[in-house]
């Protein structure tokens, strides 16, 4: 028997015992630390975690939860965010602890204005990037924000109701009742368009159907933000007509600031106030006076939304304009409607309206119309 070559394989099965151990402790010493840093991320929360680059926006909320959908827009303390899963989701900006979205985004930034780029929010930093431009701000410097829209229809958001009410036999009656809201927002100002109207024939005993209401008001008006809460209106419009007031056309246009009392993603409310122009033409007077009259106003606001559920949606309503007694005096609308929802883009609404005019004109017959209406309308409302 060769005894050197008993040597050789005692001092090779050593050696691969004594590598094996090295081994064995390099694994237990890269496990180890493996357990340190996932342990590290669970007490941190898992801080460290960023979403992938997957063509979503990205929220995290101060929970540590993470939400995966589309940015709409930032105004006055409250993301608008969408959601497949949740829907349409209105957040506290204070439950906000990082941002990111996947296309670029119109940020206004205090004493700046409108800067566009990719955005990124961590913390109290706010980065921007447009290209090779890295731009970077204290978050508390940022107003509001919303995507920038590739089209211009991605700036849009509209709603349309429609009431029909349709009464036969004794009395045969018919009642047209419509609604269209549409805003227009950028970071830094908002467009709102508001029309309602309201047609109505019965038969009167005639057996013909004849026209006992029609009336209709469009407001517009255009808002831009200075802060986060108060904005100024440089321009705001309203035209009316209610021929059984007496009214063939009131024309009201002025100037004027508003602020947002509250909104923290359920409950929001902005009143406004301004100075503004009316004109007034009427349908008939009596002998003697102007069948068109003009004056100065005072126009005031006020806006009231509730998110009561994930059902069901409050919202108050009211405008009010002061004005010489020749051209109506005080005149308001007060609206109160609740929407219920039926689909993701169907609502059934129902909304009280109140309008009253405290000096109403008498016309060339000695009629002097009633001051206050009142309507009551059912519809359906559809989200475009």
């Amino acid at each position: 028997m060769d005894n050197s070559h008993a040597y050789s394989t005692y001092d090779i099965s050593c050696s691969i015992i004594r590598m094996m151990k090295i081994l064995s402790h390099l694994l237990m010493v890269l496990l180890a630390t493996q357990l340190m840093a996932i342990g590290a991320y669970a007490e941190g929360g898992g801080d460290a975690w960023r979403p992938p680059v997957d063509g979503f926006d990205w929220v995290q909320l101060n929970n540590k939860e993470w939400l995966m959908g589309q940015i709409k827009s930032m105004y006055s303390d409250s993301l608008e965010f969408e959601s497949d899963t949740l829907d349409t989701l209105n957040i506290d900006w204070g439950d906000v602890t990082y941002l990111r979205s996947a296309k670029e985004a119109n940020i206004n930034i205090e004493e700046i204005g409108s800067v566009e780029g990719l955005l990124v929010i961590e913390g109290d930093t706010v980065r921007i990037l447009d290209g090779d431009d890295l731009k970077e701000f204290s978050r508390s410097r940022m107003i509001s924000l919303t995507t920038a829209g590739e089209r211009e229809i991605d700036l849009w958001a509209a709603d349309l109701t429609l009431g029909l009410n349709l009464r036969a036999g004794n009395t045969e009656q018919v009642d047209y009742t419509a609604r269209f809201a549409a805003k227009r927002h950028t970071a830094n100002s908002r467009v709102i368009i508001d029309y309602v109207g309201n047609i109505s024939k019965t038969d009167g005993g005639t057996g013909e159907l004849v026209e006992t209401i029609n009336n209709n008001r469009i407001i517009a008006a255009w808002n831009v933000y200075a802060t986060r809460n108060f904005f100024y209106t440089p321009i705001f419009g309203e035209y009316y007509r209610d021929p059984f007031q007496n009214i063939d056309g009131r024309y009201t246009v002025g100037v004027g600031f508003g602020y947002t009392i509250i909104d923290d993603g359920k409950v929001e409310w902005t009143v406004g106030a301004g100075p503004a122009y009316l004109q007034i033409n009427y349908l008939s007077v009596q002998p003697g006076e102007d069948d068109s009259i003009s004056s100065g106003a005072l126009a005031l606001s006020s806006d009231y939304t509730n998110e009561i559920n994930s059902q069901l949606d409050l919202a108050i309503n009211y405008s009010a304009t002061g004005a010489h007694s020749d051209t109506g005096g005080y005149t308001h609308n007060f609206r109160i409607s609740l929407a219920t929802e039926l689909t993701e883009s169907l609502d059934f609404d129902l909304s009280f309206t109140w309008d009253r005019i405290s000096e109403p004109k008498t016309d060339a017959d000695g009629i002097t119309p009633q001051p206050d209406d009142f309507r009551l309308m059912f519809g359906l409302g559809w989200s475009l």
